[in-house]
C-alpha cells in the first residue's frame, strides 16, 4: 500500500444524518476515480451515525465534534484535516454517480481550479421536484458547461490554492458557498459547472421547513450580498421596489434551465411550489435590504434553519 497522500479528498458534514449517509459513502465506494479519502465530519450529539460510518465504512476517516457545527464550520475542520490537492465537497444526502470525481478531476486537469457538477433530485415526488427546481435549476445535468456565478457546496471541488487564497467557508452562514464562489471569482477562479459530475440530492417532504429554510436563506443571502457588494444605503432602498420583480425573473430563467434539460413538463406542474419558495426567498431579501438601508446593518443577519 503507497503512504503517498491522496490526490482527492471528499469532504462530508453530517447532523443526524443516519438516515441517508450510507447510500452516500456506498456510492463513493463505486466510484472510477479511485486516488480519493473521505472525511466524514460528525456533530450530532448521539452516536446513530457514529455506529454506522464507523461499523460499516471502516476506510472512511471519522471525525466526531463535541459541538453542534453548522455544515461550513464541518466542512472547515474536514478541510484541517484533509491530505487531498484536491478538495470535493458533497452533503450526506447526496448519491454520486460512479464517474463523478472522474469528471470533476477532468475539469480541473483542464485547467478549472473550481468546479461544480450538476445536480438532480433523489426522486420524481412532486415537493421533491419543485424543490429541487426552485433550488437548483441552473445545475441540472441537462445544461451545457460554462462558468456559474454560484456553485453549490452538495457539489463542488476547490484546488488547495485556491482554498488556501479565499477560504474558509463562513462557518456562521448557510449561504457562505455563495460567498466563497464570489471571492474565488474575484481573485481569477472563475467557478466552473460542469454537468457529467452527477449525484442526486434528496429533499426533506415537508413544506413548512422548505418555507421557513427559503425565507431564512433569502435573509442571510442577501445580507451577505449587501456585505461583500459594499452595498450604500441607497442601493439597498432602491433594490427593495425591484424585489417583487424578482419573482417572475427567476421562474423564467427556471423554465429555460428546465425546457433545455428536458424538465419542462415538471417545470410547469410544480409551479406553486417553485412560486412559494421564491416568494419566502424574495422576503428574506428584502427584510435585509430594509435593514440595511433604514439602520445600515444587514451583516448581523443569519438563517437559523
Amino acid at each position: 500500500m503507497s503512504d503517498a497522500a491522496p490526490r482527492v479528498s471528499v469532504i462530508i458534514p453530517a447532523y443526524y444524518s443516519h438516515g441517508t449517509v450510507r447510500l452516500c459513502l456506498e456510492a463513493l465506494g463505486r466510484q472510477t476515480f479511485c486516488d480519493f479519502e473521505t472525511i466524514v465530519v460528525n456533530s450530532s450529539p448521539d452516536t446513530t451515525t457514529a455506529d454506522l460510518v464507523i461499523s460499516e465504512f471502516p476506510e472512511v476517516r471519522f471525525v466526531q465534534s463535541p459541538d453542534r457545527l453548522l455544515p461550513h464550520a464541518a466542512r472547515n475542520l474536514g478541510v484541517g484535516l484533509a491530505s487531498g490537492a484536491l478538495l470535493v465537497f458533497t452533503d450526506p444526502d447526496c448519491e454520486a454517480a460512479p464517474d463523478w470525481l472522474e469528471w470533476l478531476v477532468a475539469a480541473n486537469d483542464a485547467g478549472h481550479r473550481v468546479v461544480g457538477g450538476s445536480i438532480e433530485p433523489g426522486s420524481r415526488r412532486w415537493l421533491e421536484c419543485g424543490t429541487h427546481l426552485c433550488k437548483f435549476s441552473w445545475v441540472l445535468s441537462g445544461l451545457a458547461p460554462g462558468p456559474r456565478w454560484i456553485l453549490p457546496s452538495a457539489n463542488v471541488s476547490y484546488a488547495r490554492g485556491v482554498w488556501d487564497a479565499v477560504g474558509p467557508l463562513d462557518p456562521t452562514r448557510f449561504c457562505s458557498d455563495s460567498l466563497l464562489s464570489w471571492k474565488a471569482a474575484a481573485s481569477g477562479d472563475r467557478p466552473w459547472f460542469e454537468p457529467r459530475a452527477v449525484v442526486k440530492h434528496h429533499h426533506d417532504d415537508a413544506f413548512g421547513a422548505y418555507w421557513r429554510e427559503r425565507l431564512g436563506r433569502g435573509r442571510e443571502f442577501g445580507a451577505m450580498r449587501i456585505e461583500f457588494e459594499r452595498w450604500s444605503r441607497g442601493r439597498a432602498a432602491a433594490r427593495l421596489p425591484l424585489l417583487p420583480l424578482l419573482v417572475p425573473l427567476v421562474l423564467a430563467r427556471a423554465a429555460r434551465d428546465a425546457v433545455r434539460s428536458g424538465w419542462g413538463m415538471r417545470f410547469v406542474t410544480t409551479l406553486p411550489v417553485q412560486l412559494a419558495g421564491q416568494l419566502a426567498w424574495c422576503l428574506g431579501e428584502a427584510r435585509s435590504c430594509w435593514r440595511h438601508a433604514t439602520s445600515g446593518d444587514a451583516i448581523g443577519e443569519r438563517s437559523t434553519v
